[in-house]
This record gives structure tokens, C-alpha cells and sequence, in this order.
């Protein structure tokens, strides 16, 4: 970095002021450069935070890694992934000789009746006020 030892002049001020301004345009690029880079690469910056080296995306892993992610994102596969899984744990539960999927099931549908039931009531109140 380059310093003016005496400013004895307009001349010389002129320059500095030019060279201050100059050494200034340059920070802002660099500063804009590096944010930049950190807006594209902060996911990856923050999983290997937590996780060293599976941010990387490199390999097997990173393929698998992506498509699982493309998939999850899909609404269908959230939803076979969850039958898939209830299918799983029933037949689990069976083998152990524990019926969970059925009541859970069974807790699901008392849930939506009672929900179901509540709505009859509160539109049917309702009409009674007209």
C-alpha cells in the first residue's frame, strides 16, 4: 500500500484523493466478490460445518445424495416413502407380535371423526343463529 508522506500541495491532494478513491472501488469489488461467494456456497459451507466432507458433492454419495434430494422433493415420493415406511412398521409390529399401524390407524380415524363431528356442530349452530 502506497502512502503519501506530505500533502504540500492541490496537486498532490488531487492525486491522493484520486488514489483513495481508486484503492476504494477496488475493496467494494472484492468485498462484492466475496459475498457473492458466499451466497453460492453457503449450504455447502454450513453442512460441512456440521458434517466434514459431505458437502462436497463428490462421488457415489454426492449422486445419491442429489437424486434423493430431487426425489424428496417430489409429493409423490413423500408419499410412498410414507406408505412404504407405515407398511414396514406394521409388518415389524406384526413379526413382534405388536399391532401399532392399526392403531394408529384407528387413532387417525377417531381423530378425523371427532374433527368431522366438531364442524357438524359448529355449521349447524351457526344456522340456528339465522
Amino acid at each position: 500500500m502506497q502512502k503519501v508522506k506530505k500533502i504540500t500541495n492541490v496537486e498532490t491532494l488531487e492525486l491522493e484523493v484520486a488514489r483513495l478513491k481508486k484503492r476504494s472501488r477496488k475493496l467494494e469489488t472484492d468485498l462484492a466478490d466475496r459475498v457473492d461467494f458466499f451466497k453460492e456456497n453457503y449450504g455447502k459451507m454450513a453442512i460441512n460445518s456440521v458434517v466434514p466432507g459431505l458437502g462436497k458433492h463428490k462421488g457415489t454419495f454426492g449422486l445419491v445424495s442429489r437424486i434423493a434430494g430431487i426425489a424428496w422433493q417430489s409429493g409423490k415420493f413423500k408419499t410412498f416413502a410414507t406408505g412404504a415406511f407405515m407398511t414396514v412398521l406394521e409388518f415389524v409390529g406384526v413379526r413382534l407380535g405388536i399391532n401399532l399401524f392399526n392403531k394408529y390407524q384407528q387413532h387417525r380415524r377417531k381423530k378425523k371423526a371427532r374433527k368431522k363431528a366438531e364442524t357438524r356442530t359448529a355449521a349447524s349452530n351457526s344456522q340456528e343463529e339465522y
